[in-house]
């Protein structure tokens, strides 16, 4: 009984093993299209031109300098980084 037991458990095995491994995407079309919207957009800068964040302090800082080309070192106390126009 054992001579038939052991190849059977064996190509059960097998069987088992190679199910599991299938290279099938998961979740289908769900997948391919989350894929494809998590993929750099090269036209981003051309879409978002008009758009400037809104905000004041430390963290706006950077994206001020950005969008009107000036850095702190070169503002006086009085300038301001704000140009008008970009909003509307």
């Amino acid at each position: 009984m054992s001579y038939l037991l052991k190849p059977l458990v064996f190509v059960c095995l097998v069987l088992g093993l190679s199910a599991c491994a299938s290279n099938q995407h998961r979740l289908g079309m769900y997948n391919a299209e989350l894929r494809a919207e998590q993929t750099f957009n090269p036209n981003a800068t051309q879409e978002n031109i008009g758009y400037i964040p809104t905000g004041s302090g430390e963290r706006m800082e950077g994206a001020y300098q950005i969008y009107t080309g000036k850095q702190s070192k070169d503002l006086s106390g009085t300038d301001s980084q704000f140009l008008e126009g970009f909003t509307e």
